[in-house]
């Protein structure tokens, strides 16, 4: 699982690096670009502006040397006077300059290490006005910017590519719990499937070392065969509830969650008689909640169930159902030994046994049941916790969002009736079965 959690981030990396340096170099590519072109449309404008008005001294407001000469119809050149101290800072190449700059007419054109920009209009007694602009400093400047555009794009490529890197072991956290998950249920389930298919086989190996004795005689072993086909049948659909919980989106229905809970406590009554348990409940009418009505009678039905298997003997078992403005809370409780601190932290994991009474009591748990609870609560947008009361025992709590038009009722009035299945008044002693949510 680590190499391959180890190639995920690379993979991770070296995909999120890439987009980042295409990123960056399309906005590196749009500032040099956005530099040129502010030069070129500034230069353009001043080249514009000075055969427009030839008498005028223009200049350029990023500083650039700019000036205006004539030529004659008979080639001489003379230069406006409004630019002649301009042109003298170029010595001895002025005279090229101009000479280049009329050969090449309109554009751009290089002469003695210096870049230029031509513009020429024809005037009306027959000469060509010329006027150039020295674009040196914006060549400089865009080569300046692109250099500093390319130190900067290397640099936060590095730093970006770092960043992911590291940034990848949190995205892909959700990745690698799935992969432990994973792991684990195959090497759980594994577990517990071998146990089965060993006894399996070791009964249909006793039957054939007999290969004439009857079926009545071997009724044991069939026995034994067939339990064990149970068992395994039993963990497979678990493991199949607990995966659709997981990845299969519910399709939301308005449930009458009173109900269902009725439901599914009057299913658990002759169960608690059978046990000489007590299933004492105050469940709120009218509590609705958008969900998949098979799963939350599930989910109610493993919760009472989980209680019983827990509850001392000849003890008692408290089911209260209410709701606020908001929530749904169900709280189930039994009597008997508290969950630990540390037991109440795993108890929703998969496979999950704790040491001592609470462990596998009925020798059929496979440690699902919760994580399938877990599940389903998640699945409906609600939260389950588990936690224990010293000297009381062990309670349950799930709370869910309520539907728009549930009717939103509460028992802070102590109008929801108590049902008890013993058919005793309810005593003080049982109030400690249905504690209130923020009970600690």
């Amino acid at each position: 699982m680590e190499a391959s959690l180890k190639k995920l981030r690379i993979k991770f990396t070296a995909s999120m690096g890439l987009l980042s340096g295409i990123l960056l170099l399309l906005l590196s590519g749009i500032l040099c670009t956005a530099v040129f072109l502010s030069a070129e449309l500034t230069s353009s404008t001043v080249l514009e502006t000075m055969v427009d008005r030839p008498m005028d001294e223009i200049v350029d407001d990023m500083g650039r040397p700019c000036f205006l000469f004539y030529v004659t119809p008979e080639g001489t050149r003379r230069v406006s006077p409004a630019y002649e101290d301009r042109l003298s800072v170029y010595g001895e190449n002025k005279e090229d300059i101009m000479r280049a700059a009329v050969i090449k007419g309109n554009g751009k054109f290089k002469c003695n290490g210096f870049y230029f920009r031509v513009q020429s209009e024809r005037e009306q007694d027959g000469s060509v006005a010329y006027a150039v602009i020295d674009r040196t400093s914006d060549r400089q400047n865009l080569v300046t910017v692109a250099s500093l555009v390319v130190l900067i794009y290397i640099t936060s490529l590095i730093v970006a590519v770092l960043f992911f890197y590291l940034y990848s072991s949190y995205a892909l956290a959700p990745v690698a719990e799935s992969m432990k998950k994973q792991r684990d249920l195959i090497a759980n389930a594994s577990h517990e499937l071998k146990t089965p298919l060993t006894v399996i086989a070791t009964n249909l190996a006793v039957m054939k070392s007999e290969p004439h004795s009857t079926i009545e005689e071997n009724a044991k072993w069939m026995d034994a065969i067939e339990a064990q086909i149970k068992r395994m049948n039993g963990l497979i659909v678990s493991m199949l509830q607990l995966s659709k919980m997981e990845n299969v989106p519910i399709t939301p229905a308005d449930v009458d969650l009173s109900e269902v809970t009725e439901g599914a406590c009057l299913g658990f009554d002759a169960l608690c008689f059978e046990k000489g348990l007590r299933l004492i409940t105050k469940i709120a009418p009218g509590i609705h909640v958008m969900g998949d009505r098979d799963a939350l009678e599930r989910l109610v039905a493993s919760l009472i169930d989980n209680a019983t298997k827990y509850c001392k003997a000849h003890g008692k078992i408290g089911l209260r159902l209410t709701a606020d403005n908001r929530r749904a809370r169900l709280c189930v409780m039994n009597t008997g030994e508290a969950v630990s601190e540390e037991d109440a932290k795993h108890v929703f994991d998969r496979f999950y046994r704790s040491d001592g009474a609470r462990s596998n009591p009925d020798g059929n748990s496979f440690g699902l049941g919760l994580a399938i609870a877990r599940a389903t609560v998640t699945a409906h947008g609600g939260n389950i916790v588990c936690r224990g009361i010293e000297g009381k025992g062990t309670v349950f709590e799930v709370t869910l969002p309520l539907a728009k038009n549930s009717a939103r009722k509460t028992e802070q009035n102590g109008s929801t009736p108590v049902n008890d299945s013993a058919a005793l008044p309810a005593d003080d002693d049982d109030s400690c079965l249905l504690p209130p949510p923020d009970e600690d």
